[in-house]
């Protein structure tokens, strides 16, 4: 077989060193936020969600009732 064919088990060893040489906690592996307005965003879509849910169980309970 040829020295540089790609096989699983050299798959995971480079996954594996890989991961060993990487920080733990690096920017683009951890998600921050930066500002108050991406945090105000995000709690503004999970409002929305949050209500989105409530209207579908109530739309629900409508139908079934």
């Amino acid at each position: 077989m040829n020295a540089h064919a790609v096989t699983y088990p050299a798959l995971q060893r480079r996954l594996i060193t890989h991961r060993r040489q990487r920080a733990l906690f690096l920017v683009r592996n951890t998600q921050h936020m930066r500002t108050r307005r991406l945090v105000l965003t995000e709690v503004g879509r999970a409002a929305i969600a949050t209500l989105a849910l409530i209207a579908w169980s109530v739309s629900l309970l409508l139908i079934a009732g």
